[in-house]
């Protein structure tokens, strides 16, 4: 795909539920930064930064203080928004595909909003849309491990196909040989 492919994607992905004017569209293409990112390899931004998910899978992980490894909290695939806050909440970005994101600096998304403040509306559902997934996990405390995966297997495809059993347990709060033996 090249560059304007990937800006219809977003400009298509981001006028599903408000319109974009053209001379915001203008303004967002000129801040717009386009990064391929390898499998392994780490997100980089700084706070308060935008990265949007043009094609991929990439990992949230928390560093756990209790454990020696890092807790999946979660999966951030194609159409969706991750909002920097790493310094805040320990955490970092890692690609398990090779991926393709969209960068937007916390500097540049105050500029378009100067200028062009329906951008705004923009903001908030792609906000809205970031809490709504965030929120996900304690939706699945009441419910079986069995009945965790297959929840998890409708509302995450691409990671229930793609991502490995250390991750997918992690996220779903048990070991990776309790999620093995429950069959699917």
């Amino acid at each position: 795909m090249n560059i304007s492919d990937h800006e219809q994607q977003f400009f298509e992905y981001m006028s599903q539920n408000y319109p974009i004017p053209p001379q915001l569209w203008q303004e967002l293409k000129t801040v717009l930064e386009i990064k391929k990112i390898k499998k392994n390899r780490y997100l980089t931004a700084e706070q308060f930064d935008l990265h949007f998910i043009l094609d991929g899978m990439i990992i949230k992980r928390i560093e756990n203080a209790s454990e020696p490894h890092e807790e999946v909290v979660d999966f951030i695939s194609t159409d969706q928004l991750i909002y920097h806050i790493e310094k805040m909440d320990h955490s970092q970005f890692e690609a398990d595909v090779d991926s393709t994101v969209i960068l937007i600096r916390n500097s540049n998304l105050s500029k378009v909003l100067e200028k062009h403040p329906i951008f705004l509306q923009h903001l908030e559902h792609l906000f809205g849309e970031v809490l709504l997934r965030r929120s996900y996990r304690g939706k699945l405390i009441h419910l079986t491990a069995r009945e965790r995966i297959l929840k998890f297997k409708e509302d995450y495809p691409e990671a229930y196909m793609h991502c490995s059993v250390n991750d997918k347990s992690s996220f779903l709060g048990m070991t990776a040989a309790y999620y093995s033996n429950i069959n699917i």
